[in-house]
């Protein structure tokens, strides 16, 4: 690959002497079109007519090429209609001018131009990545148009460890572009990731720009500080907080206790800090409805004359989960009178006994035999014999122990009790049941003393501790 080499014009000093000729790499812009954007690029004068570009990385630090620098001349960056003098100028300590290895300089400016800085990368740019040229150059590779801000673009083809390289397709850079700016936008800002450097004759071939981020501890070391930096991946954002919160609920139609038609809507009102996924009527235990977004009505119909159970359940999308609970009362249908006898096929198979919570007329209705009276609710529900101190009673119950050393599950959780001022004193609400436990020939009825007993007890325990 061979480089190509241009020397500018020969410099005449007014006694008529000619100075030294003045080497610069090949480039400027090609394929572009003039452009007032930027207004970080800038040109940098050197002497009496050198030209480059460079670009505001800083509050004074100017970045270019190190063969735009020569010792012993000035060094002025003009940009956004001011002109401003270098206090100083830095190449890197392994710049080679036949190389062009490490082909990287600072300008530190005497005073502090009104215009905004770009930042540079501090990250290594990737192939594939589009690139965004600009530079005071020619257009072509015998032009003379130089003078001119142009913008164009390409995209990288090829990262070294200290370049970057692309085919300039479509645009690329020419004589004047040295030291000027390739942008890129890496994780989401605009940053400097190439100084143009050299590049393969004619313009327009290929173009080699040296990388930012590689020497970008170089840069903030040399400048003091003064560089803004960027195209660093900026930290994920904290994870949100554990929800453990579950959601609110409230039953406010019917009321507990309330008698209702066989067929009504039960309303609730549901709430979560986050948000509720959600919400399900149960009624007796079964599902009858579910919802996933408010108004939280349900309707409920079909249900048999008696006393029933309606539980709301709603959950959110943590999976914490809220419930409330009421027993209502449906009332009896008119007795239609007698009509036609329908033989019909016969009866058909008994219904199975119910679970915990299941309302009940005798211990034949319950899979426990085991039917219990809420002496608040009137309502009658299955229960069950459970461990006291154990956590072995369904839908939130208390176990309670009667004298004879047996054990029985309180009313399921939510029904009036301890939470509804009107109804103080839970200890009263167990009653009694419609049977004994399985096994316990003769033992009908005998709960309900066992219980009472109970229930005396704990009442007792509790003036006690007062």
């Amino acid at each position: 690959m061979t480089r190509r080499w241009v020397l500018v014009l020969l410099l005449v000093t007014g006694c008529g002497e000619t100075a030294l000729p003045v080497q610069r790499g090949r480039h400027a812009i090609v394929n572009g079109q003039p452009y007032s954007g930027h207004p970080s690029v800038g040109e940098l004068q050197i002497g009496m007519g050198g030209l480059c570009t460079a670009t505001l990385i800083g509050k004074k630090t100017v970045l270019t090429a190190a063969h735009c620098i020569e010792s012993g001349s000035t060094h002025t960056f003009i940009a956004g209609g001011g002109s401003y003098k270098a206090a100083s100028v830095h190449r890197h300590p392994s710049y080679n001018s036949g190389s062009l290895q490490a082909d990287i300089a600072l300008v530190l400016l005497a005073q502090e131009p009104a215009i905004a800085s770009t930042p540079i990368a501090t990250s290594a740019p990737s192939v594939g990545l589009k690139v965004t040229l600009v530079g005071y150059g020619v257009t072509s590779e015998n032009g003379s148009d130089s003078g001119t801000k142009r913008i164009a673009t390409t995209t990288i083809s090829q990262v070294t460890s200290t370049q970057l390289i692309w085919t300039a397709n479509p645009g690329g850079t020419c004589y004047g572009d040295s030291g000027g700016p390739a942008f890129a936008t890496v994780n989401g800002q605009e940053v400097q990731v190439g100084v143009t450097s050299s590049g393969d004759p004619p313009c327009g071939t290929t173009d080699y720009d040296t990388r930012v981020d590689a020497y970008a501890s170089w840069i903030s070391q040399t400048a003091g500080g003064d560089v803004n930096k960027g195209g660093t991946t900026p930290p994920p954002p904290p994870p949100p907080p554990s929800d453990t919160t579950p959601p609110s609920v409230t039953i406010s139609s019917p009321a507990s206790g309330q008698t209702v038609a066989a067929s009504f809507t039960v309303q609730a009102a549901i709430s979560d800090n986050v948000g509720v996924t959600r919400a399900e009527l149960l009624v007796d235990g079964k599902s009858v409805a579910a919802l996933a977004a408010a108004p939280w009505s349900f309707s409920a119909s079909g249900l048999a004359a008696g006393a029933h159970t309606l539980r709301v359940t709603a959950t959110d999308a943590a999976g914490n989960k809220g419930e409330a609970m009421v027993a209502v009362t449906v009332a009896g249908n008119p007795d239609p009178g007698p009509g036609p006898i329908d033989p019909g096929p016969g009866p058909g198979p008994a219904p199975a006994p119910g679970g915990f919570g299941a309302t009940c007329k005798t211990a034949s209705d319950c899979a426990s035999a085991l039917c219990a009276i809420d002496s608040v609710s009137k309502l009658q529900y299955c229960t069950a014999t459970c461990v006291v101190g154990g956590a072995s009673c369904p839908l939130g119950a208390t176990c309670y122990a009667d004298s004879s050393g047996g054990a029985y599950c309180g009313p399921p959780a939510g029904a009036p009790g301890p939470s509804n001022p009107a109804n103080p004193g839970r200890e009263e609400l167990l009653v009694g049941s419609c049977s004994a436990a399985p096994g316990a020939a003769g033992a009908q009825g005998i709960l309900i003393p066992l219980l009472a007993l109970l229930l005396l007890r704990r009442r007792a325990r509790r003036t006690t501790s007062r």
